[in-house]
């Protein structure tokens, strides 16, 4: 509010017009912003209506913006755990139902008939949770994982389901320092583990001079490390610089390049020999700070003796990619002629090996390949030691099998399923093959004569065929593991018109256990491969069911029905854990709106108009406004003339 001067009669027309126009326009420009916080109701409108107040504001701004997107996350996040609590109150319910089924089941009184109207249902569930493991939620997939856009479960030509989603979950920020998961992890709902032969056979390829050394463990179980060695005969010692040495073959080449006395080096029996003339007392040491002649395994720190070679330790090479078939076992090799047959649920594969040929000097990664494009829907890979491979099955509800294709080539790689060294209690998924005191198994000849076999104290699949090789006295039917595909084979020269046979004695379950519970063919009964190895779940235990019932098996109906009620227990535990994040998610946003009342009246505090204050300050300068027109209208008309008289 502007004051005009006592002396401004005193003053020229043009300064007394500038005053008062100053005096007015400030005034008005005062009128003006009360009134627009009036209009507006807020008192900062722009930064420099009180620029401490309006960065102050502009900071909670942001604050309240941040929280709201925090608030946006937790609802959203809310609404896809709400819809995962959802879809697992569907899964329990489908799996309550299938127990329900299996122990209705398992009674004496149920015929054939009903047990397969039983597995159709069975399999209608089976269905049902496909499509629940691949429900979809705002666009994404509820246990996808971080791949929330393609659905987490496939169903592959072989009957199987396979989890190919991410166990890694996706996060919403819901504060600055805290970000949650809003998905629950498929594979751990459904269970949904792969299960592997695991490679038996020690595929340590051979050591050569083109080895490399990034494919050696070391001696020291280390890796070997590029460096340098001191080599010496006991007169002088020379370091052989060997930072460069890519191959065995190349250290070879350094330390003889080196010529300390006579000494020599070169690749024997699998490790670095050193020999030297009579003179040469041999000691190889490391460089200050090294480590690469206890890696390649000739540290000799005192020589043995003049003319006596340092033979070196084992420097274990790895099994990789680039490893040649013709390295593996030692340098024996492999037989590639022959090739193996996968069987994953209702599909056999045989991968030969020889049509179409692997390439001349074909790796471990060539043979890989071939398996892994094979169409059997496994993944066969190196072991985590580098020492042989394991073949995975990734799919549930689809038992898989290795067995050889007439050669060895699965025995050589250590993946057959079934062989004469398997222990019986791996049989059957670990149940193993249960016996009885006394005889367990009644074989008949084709000529009608029979034999009986007591399995007490048989502990591999090799020692069943010798008690069923040793009982049988007369030498015509001879127990073996079947060279084309996997199981016990027995085959019968008695000579006779019958067909042999086999039949359990004293109420032994032998018989089932070994897959011997199978009808002859000509002369040859061939047994079934009992080492399956099958991934665990609830598709798994669904189709385990199915099959149990189609089979009207009672025992597999029952330890089904038992495998589901884990599944159950599972998926109820994770529905609860679900809840809590629910509520943790509706703790955090009870919080959020708590902190947004407070930030909201520090807000309004800053640049809210205060009605009453404003009210009064217009009012002031209303009145300041029309005095000043008033004073300065009067001053303005003042002449000479005024004060002449």
């Amino acid at each position: 509010m502007s004051v005009l001067p006592l002396n401004l009669a005193r003053v020229s027309n043009l300064t007394r017009s500038s005053l008062v126009t100053s005096s007015v326009s400030r005034t008005q420009a005062q009128l003006a912003q009360v009134q627009n916080e009036l209009t507006t109701g807020k008192r900062l409108n722009r930064p420099s209506d009180d620029p401490g107040d309006s960065s102050a504001a502009i900071q909670l701004q942001k604050v309240l913006e941040q929280r709201k997107a925090y608030a946006d996350n937790i609802d959203a996040a809310k609404g896809q755990l709400s819809e995962v609590d959802s879809t697992l109150g569907d899964l329990s319910a489908l799996l309550q139902q299938a127990q329900t089924i299996a122990s209705a089941n398992v009674g004496s009184d149920v015929t054939p008939d009903a047990r397969k109207s039983a597995a159709a249902v069975v399999q209608s569930i089976y269905q049902q949770a496909v499509s629940l493991g691949n429900k979809q939620f705002n666009g994404v997939y509820l246990f996808g994982g971080d791949k929330a856009t393609e659905p987490p479960f496939e169903v592959g030509e072989n009957g199987g389901v396979k989890f190919v989603g991410s166990g890694t979950t996706l996060l919403n920020r819901v504060d600055e320092n805290a970000s949650l998961s809003f998905m629950a992890n498929g594979a751990e709902v459904f269970g949904a583990t792969s299960t592997r032969i695991t490679g038996t056979a020690d595929l340590t390829p051979g050591v050569t001079a083109a080895t490399r050394l990034s494919d050696l463990r070391g001696a020291a179980n280390e890796g070997v490390k590029s460096g340098s060695i001191v080599v010496g005969n006991g007169t002088i010692s020379t370091t052989v610089d060997l930072s460069h040495a890519d191959t065995l073959g190349d250290v070879v080449t350094a330390i003889n390049a080196a010529a300390v006395g006579g000494i020599t080096a070169a690749i024997g029996g699998g490790n670095l020999v050193l020999t030297g003339g009579g003179g040469d007392n041999i000691t190889v040491n490391e460089v200050s700070g090294g480590s690469m002649a206890s890696q390649l395994g000739i540290l000799t720190t005192t020589g043995s003796g003049a003319g006596v070679p340092v033979t070196g330790t084992a420097t274990q090479p790895l099994v990789t990619d680039l490893t040649p078939l013709t390295a593996l076992n030692g340098g024996a090799g492999i037989d590639v002629a022959s090739g193996l047959t996968i069987t994953s649920g209702t599909k056999t594969v045989t991968v030969n090996f020889t049509s179409p040929p692997l390439r001349l000097g074909a790796t471990v990664g060539d043979l890989l390949n071939a398996i892994n494009d094979s169409g059997a829907d496994v993944t066969a890979r190196i072991n985590a030691a580098g020492t042989g491979i394991d073949i995975i099955n990734p799919n549930q509800g689809a038992q898989m099998t290795v067995s050889e294709n007439g050669g060895t080539t699965a025995a050589d790689l250590g993946v057959r399923s079934l062989n004469a060294t398997t222990p019986l209690s791996e049989l059957n998924f670990g149940k193993g093959v249960k016996t009885v005191a006394g005889d367990d198994l009644s074989i008949t000849r084709s000529d009608g004569t029979n034999f009986t076999v007591d399995l007490d104290g048989a502990a591999t699949i090799q020692d069943v065929i010798d008690k069923i090789n040793t009982a049988d006295t007369l030498g015509t039917m001879t127990a073996s593991v079947a060279a084309t595909g996997n199981g016990i084979v027995l085959t019968d020269t008695a000579g006779g018109v019958g067909a042999p046979g086999i039949t359990a004695l004293n109420f032994s379950t032998a018989l089932k256990d070994l897959g011997l519970d199978v009808t002859a063919t000509g002369t040859v009964l061939t047994g079934r491969d009992v080492n399956p190895v099958a991934a665990q779940g609830v598709f798994a235990n669904l189709a385990a069911l199915r099959d149990a019932l189609e089979n009207n098996d009672a025992a597999a109906i029952t330890e089904s029905g038992e495998h589901l009620q884990t599944d159950y227990d599972r998926v109820v535990r994770t529905r609860g854990e679900t809840g809590a994040r629910v509520q943790e998610f509706e703790s955090r946003k009870d919080r959020l709106d708590d902190q947004n009342i407070a930030t909201q009246a520090l807000l309004s505090e800053l640049q809210d108009t205060d009605f009453t204050s404003a009210i009064a300050k217009f009012e002031t300068l209303q009145t300041s406004l029309q005095a000043a027109m008033q004073a300065g209208g009067r001053s303005l008309s003042l002449s000479l003339m005024d004060f002449l008289g």
